[in-house]
């Protein structure tokens, strides 16, 4: 919706209201919750005017117009600048309900985000907070024998004919995390076909990692 010239003049004066506010003032002083919106129409309204006069080749109303917005963008960057760098400080600490209370929904959002990232931060410093340590194998309750790998078709295990009963083929369902076993670590990735020893092979089972496959000759 277009705004009237008056309510423009209306919302710039009420910027510069709340710009002498915050420079004077070094608590943060409580604004309407729609503030922001308010400035965001403003502007879209005076940019779509801008655009109208210089369809109609009316320079001297787009100049004006251009002007007027720069002056309403120049008081909102110092209002802005002040006033964030108040909230910037006030998250450092505890976020108390009366300074919530001061701030419009965009700000109450940014403070909050911040004071996590502030208190991070300090948990860092502190070593209160693990670094995460790199991933390592599994390491299964159960150690497998042998196991081999197919990748991109069907190959037979070595020895297989001797204890085709003690071995299962099976699909893998997803990536794996490495798996550490005593002969070397497995790294079972999405739709691998892979022949595994049945105990090994019924584990992975159990937690849907993998699904049972016959192949039908």
């Amino acid at each position: 919706m277009s705004l009237t010239p008056a309510q423009i003049d209306k919302i710039s004066e009420e910027l510069k209201s709340v710009l002498r506010v915050e420079v004077k003032s070094k608590k943060i002083k409580k604004i309407e919750s729609n503030f922001y919106k308010v400035i965001v129409n403003a502007l879209e309204s005076l940019n779509s005017d801008a655009e109208d006069h210089l369809s109609n080749q009316n320079i001297t109303g787009y100049i004006q117009t251009k002007e007027r917005i720069s002056e309403i963008e120049k008081d909102f960057k110092a209002f802005f600048q002040r006033r964030f760098e108040k909230i910037a400080t006030y998250s450092i600490y505890d976020l108390e309900t009366d300074l919530m209370n001061s701030l419009t929904p965009e700000e109450k959002e940014f403070i909050t985000r911040l004071h996590n990232a502030m208190q991070d931060e300090y948990d860092h410093l502190l070593l209160k907070r693990k670094e995460k340590k790199p991933d390592k194998p599994e390491e299964l309750s159960q150690p497998p024998d042998h196991a081999v790998e197919v990748e991109g078709g069907l190959s037979e295990a070595k020895g297989l004919e001797k204890e085709e009963d003690s071995y299962i083929l099976v699909r893998i369902t997803g990536d794996q995390p490495p798996i550490a076993q005593s002969e070397k670590n497995y790294y079972l990735h999405d739709n691998d076909l892979v022949y595994l020893p049945k105990k090994f092979a019924e584990i992975l089972i159990s937690r849907n990692a993998a699904v049972k496959t016959d192949i039908k000759k």
